[in-house]
């Protein structure tokens, strides 16, 4: 059976699709307009053993879908990892794909994780829209804080966001047009309040269906928030093969540059990953300290803290055995222990 290894550079208007076979030869290089029948189109007429690379994006997701039932094997990458595409001066739509289908044939890409399930595609979607409705309301807030600091109103803390404090505060600024605008950003602050007071609404309800929600909750300084951002998006625990590759997507790993065994720079927490998993293990910790009770994470940070003499360095290991611990249980199916391993 023949072997084609199909790139496919996928944009909102068009895609194009480069096919190459096991020699690396070209066997096929044409575009179409993007649209659901046409996906189905570009791949009902292959035949053989297909594999196809797409790189992660918004329509990624749609169009794997789509593909995967006619081909053998559908695979998204990072797009950061693929530095020969991106950083290439020569670059278009053909190119693209040509190098997408050529890194396929190689296997040199770092595959990006989809969920597969309808339910769990649409949590994200809920988490994913809580957390921009929280970073947004945190902007607001520091704009208007920005805002009234240009008028010499210094105010800290969370008192000028009250309905009480925000009147003291708007009658301090001497500007009425100044007042006025400062007004609707409170209009605006209020809906997004709101907004995210539905949103979350929202996403806790689309927990009931998932198990795994009850058992992370079970874990000191996790709550239905944090159990819900950590359940969306790792998707599957099975999917890290091991819990450095775990730390490493919840950008707790320690990342190394050096050349001829000489350092290249200091070592440092690698920027790759989800951001939201280490914003997650970060106040699961913090919520762990500030219990009453002798919790196996507060007792891992002054074991820890003793050893280094470091509190940054004594907080990420606990944050990593954290995800660790939330990870294991989740595999397990077993509710929180002191003595759960990894």
């Amino acid at each position: 059976m023949s072997i084609s290894y199909v790139g496919v550079d996928l944009g909102s208007s068009n895609f194009h699709q480069v096919a190459l076979n096991h020699r690396g030869a070209h066997t096929l290089n044409r575009e179409f307009v993007t649209s659901e029948a046409n996906l189905i189109k570009a791949f009902s007429d292959l035949h053989g053993e297909i594999h196809v690379h797409l790189e992660a994006g918004e329509l990624a997701p749609w169009a794997s879908e789509i593909i995967r039932p006619l081909v053998t094997r559908v695979v998204c990458s990072h797009p950061q990892t693929n530095a020969w595409i991106a950083r290439d001066r020569d670059k278009c739509d053909r190119i693209d794909a040509y190098k997408l289908a050529s890194l396929l044939r190689l296997n040199e890409f770092k595959e990006v994780h989809y969920p597969r399930e309808q339910l769990r595609r649409d949590f994200k979607t809920l988490v994913q829209h809580y957390d921009e409705l929280t970073q947004q309301q945190a902007r607001l807030k520091t704009k208007l804080k920005a805002r009234l600091r240009m008028q010499g109103v210094i105010v800290r803390g969370e008192e000028l966001f009250s309905a009480r404090g925000r009147k003291a505060v708007l009658e301090q600024v001497k500007s009425p047009v100044v007042r006025t605008a400062s007004k609707q950003l409170y209009a605006v602050l209020d809906q997004s309040i709101a907004s995210q007071t539905e949103a979350q609404s929202l996403m806790l309800r689309g927990a009931q269906a998932l198990p795994e929600i009850k058992i992370l909750r079970t874990a000191p300084g996790v709550g239905p928030i944090g159990a819900c951002r950590f359940s969306a998006y790792i998707h599957t625990p099975q999917r890290f093969s091991s819990t450095r590759k775990l730390w490493k997507y919840c950008r707790l790993s320690v990342s190394h540059r050096s050349s001829n065994g000489k350092p290249l720079r200091r070592p440092r927490l690698d920027r790759m990953g989800c951001g939201g998993l280490k914003d997650v293990s970060r106040k699961t910790f913090e919520a762990a300290l500030r219990r009453r009770d002798n919790n196996g994470f507060k007792r891992a940070y002054y074991r820890a803290l003793e050893t280094t003499h470091d509190a940054t360095h004594a907080r990420l290991t606990v944050q990593r055995k954290i995800v660790s611990t939330l990870r294991a249980m989740w595999i397990n199916q077993t509710p929180y222990c002191d003595e759960l391993r990894r």
